[in-house]
């Protein structure tokens, strides 16, 4: 009996041996790659690097905003400043979102002579080819943003405390760029808007 045991114990082990071998090889082949990559060169993030002003819309109102792109780390992210101020307001379309985000009257008041400011890294996985990046703001928020390319335009996905974004970038020309996005606040409420940015100087890419 211990004899027939020890054939059966020897028998298993030659059949784990290979499957261990598989699975230790899919294991490698699935983990990322410890190779430092190469610098984006992703023609649409060298385009965006630079200074850019310009004007946004939205049913609250209109907005001046400013963009300034740079590389950073070695090429490998984009980092963007972005500021926004109000120009024009909508009474009733803020209002309206003030309500949905259960804003008092006097943060209200506030946020109107606020500065926006923000700013966030952008980068392309090495392994899927997934635009990703993150994006900080003045009001202490936090989000997070994944998407794709097709043509000229990025459209990404960004999620945070006032709810889902998407936002579209699109080349429309060397010196203009277009950014659209529809947000859906945590109570479901959505809102469109729109941006349009002219470059200020010349690109900085290497």
């Amino acid at each position: 009996m211990r004899c027939k045991n020890l054939i059966v114990v020897a028998i298993a082990a030659l059949v784990a041996v290979p499957v261990f071998a598989q699975e230790k090889e899919a294991a490698k082949e699935s983990a990322p790659s410890m190779l430092l990559p190469k610098p984006l060169e992703d023609a649409l993030c060298k385009w965006m690097v630079g200074e850019w002003e310009g004007w946004g819309t939205s049913p609250m109102g209109k907005t001046q905003d400013w963009h300034k792109v740079e590389w950073r780390l070695d090429n490998q992210f984009l980092m963007t400043y972005y500021t926004s101020k109000w120009s024009e307001m909508n009474a009733e379309g803020m209002k309206a979102w003030a309500e949905s985000m259960k804003m008092s009257k006097e943060d209200l008041e506030k946020m109107k002579e606020m500065v926006y400011k923000a700013m966030g890294p952008l980068t392309i996985d090495p392994v899927s080819g997934e635009y990703m990046g993150y994006w900080f703001d003045n009001w202490r928020g936090v989000y997070k943003g994944t998407g794709k390319r097709e043509g000229n335009k990025i459209t990404m996905t960004w999620e945070g405390p006032m709810g889902t974004s998407v936002h579209t970038v699109e080349k429309v020309s060397d010196d203009k760029m277009v950014i659209t996005f529809k947000e859906t606040d945590p109570s479901g409420n959505v809102m469109e808007g729109r941006t349009e940015l002219t470059r200020k100087k010349a690109s900085m890419a290497k």
